[in-house]
């Protein structure tokens, strides 16, 4: 879907696909920022700091990359309207980290990723869409 200033995408579930795909889009696009989602079992959203190549790692780059993004910001922001928001420095050893990993190897100046508990009772799609906004709203403060 597209909107004015924003674009989104869904990634395949495959290591090497998303990342291929994630690093097209970059290029497709030029962003000034790209916020990767994915779904976590906690029971809370966290920003992760840290992306790790996983079975990407053969194709070169780092093993680590630190996230770029106003963090602090974003927990304060959150904070201020009541949204349980956490930082972490493990994204887990699936997709999710690959394809961060993979975007923090691209020239935008901004990025993260963000966990959400999957949709349910206690996070209906509209909790979870004030969580992206606190991050989001953070790049412009």
């Amino acid at each position: 879907a597209r909107r004015p200033g924003v674009a989104v995408a869904r990634l395949p579930v495959d290591h090497g696909r998303a990342a291929e795909a994630v690093c097209n889009l970059v290029t497709a696009l030029a962003p000034a920022a790209v916020l990767l989602t994915g779904l976590t079992p906690a029971s809370r959203p966290r920003l992760e700091r840290i992306g790790r190549a996983g079975p990407l790692g053969a194709r070169g780059g780092p093993p680590v990359r630190l996230g770029r993004w106003p963090f602090a910001r974003a927990l304060e922001r959150a904070r201020a309207r009541g949204v349980p928001l956490g930082l972490s420095e493990d994204a887990g050893s699936y997709v999710c980290d690959t394809t961060y990993w993979a975007a923090l190897g691209t020239p935008v100046p901004r990025v993260a990723f963000l966990h959400l508990p999957p949709p349910s009772w206690a996070w209906p799609a509209e909790r979870g869409a004030r969580v992206v906004e606190c991050v989001l709203g953070a790049l412009g403060d």
